[in-house]
């Protein structure tokens, strides 16, 4: 099994033993919220007190992760896992709570953990760029730390952390374009992306045309699909049956929507519609499905990123916003993880792709 790459922020790095994981859907027991507190630590510190002050610091605190999606999901799965294996170590409770795609469940899950002050640190993965922004200023004055993973919200909260979706569309887009170039096709492209009014659509689509723009490159249409890989699928194959041989790559903004795209091209190939690797399908992120979609001929190419590495930087945030001290809302960061282009020629050798949900 290869190893996973895991950069990030500064910590001491501990043996992770698997622990308890509660997947909840609703409430969870009541307390009171972090807040700001004494610093844990100062300028200097003996070695053996400095493990016994980062385990009390963390004994107890209540962490929740509220994604978009839990089960089956491999991109939030692997977070979970992580966090899971890392809080457990410290002592820490760590429950997740799953909304199943339901935004309006997942606004009713937050308010409840920040109106019985359940949690010292939430864990968000928020659906588009304001959904979260009256949660995150509430969380706030409970005095619960906020950490908004892999989607920036308009209200930062504590921390973002996540990939710089721009530069890894930025990247990917250059290599559909050298693509294009080669096999002498047509400047035109489609772009399928989720809700389309999300921090990953937007900037997936913002890094695209960086790109494309100035090379002269045509945008024919862009599908907005919600992250459904059934209705990527329906609109690749609307599109290609209407282009046919007259787009040479489909920039789509996510792994498992790449593979539906690329059943969908594979078909009307099939079917006679288009030649044969006529159009490329290029993406974001490698889980294990992608790689074995991608050793199929079905995608071409994606800028993968270093999914387990945002799991493990929300625990050392999480630990870091704890032992601070500082008021809830007081500090706000940005980081982003690594990514890297793979293809069949490099996959194998890159440890940020095909990752797995546990």
């Amino acid at each position: 099994m290869k190893k996973k790459l895991t950069a990030l922020l500064t910590a001491a790095a501990t043996a992770m033993t698997l622990a308890g994981c509660t997947v909840d859907r609703g409430g969870s027991s009541a307390g009171g919220g972090a807040g700001g507190g004494k610093q844990t630590f100062g300028r200097n510190v003996q070695l053996f007190d400095a493990h016994k002050k980062t385990h009390e610091a963390m004994k107890g605190k209540r962490i929740a992760f509220v994604p978009i999606l839990y089960k089956g999901y491999n991109l939030t799965l692997n977070w979970g896992s992580t966090m899971e294996r890392a809080f457990g170590n410290l002592g820490a409770d760590f429950r997740v709570y799953d909304p199943n795609f339901d935004t309006d469940k997942m606004v009713k899950i937050i308010n409840d953990l920040v109106a019985r002050r359940a949690v010292d640190v939430l864990i968000l993965h928020n659906p588009d760029v304001g959904v979260l922004t009256k949660q995150i200023d509430a969380a706030e004055r409970a005095g619960i730390h906020t950490v908004v993973v892999n989607m920036v919200s308009s209200r930062l909260g504590d921390a973002f952390i996540g990939v710089d979706s721009v530069h890894a569309a930025e990247d990917i887009t250059r290599r559909a374009v050298q693509d294009c170039e080669k096999r002498g096709a047509p400047k035109r492209m489609a772009i399928i992306d989720g809700p389309g009014n999300d921090a990953a659509s937007l900037m997936w689509s913002k890094g695209v045309h960086h790109v494309l723009d100035p090379a002269g490159y045509e945008v024919v249409t862009t599908a907005h699909t919600q992250w459904q890989n059934a209705l990527a699928q329906q609109a690749a194959a609307s599109i290609t049956q209407q282009q046919k041989n007259n787009i040479c790559a489909y920039m789509v903004a996510y792994d498992l929507n790449a593979i539906a795209v690329g059943d969908a091209v594979a078909d009307a190939a099939e079917r006679g519609v288009i030649r044969p690797d006529s159009i490329g399908v290029y993406t974001m992120a490698a889980d294990t499905r992608w790689c074995d979609a991608l050793r199929a001929g079905k995608v071409t190419a994606s800028a993968a990123y270093d999914v387990q590495g945002v799991g493990e930087a929300a625990v050392v945030t999480a630990q870091q916003l704890v032992q601070g001290g500082a008021p809830a809302g007081s500090t706000h960061t940005v980081a982003y993880v690594s990514h890297t282009v793979v293809d069949r020629s490099n996959v194998d050798d890159t440890t940020i792709a095909c990752y797995k949900g546990r």
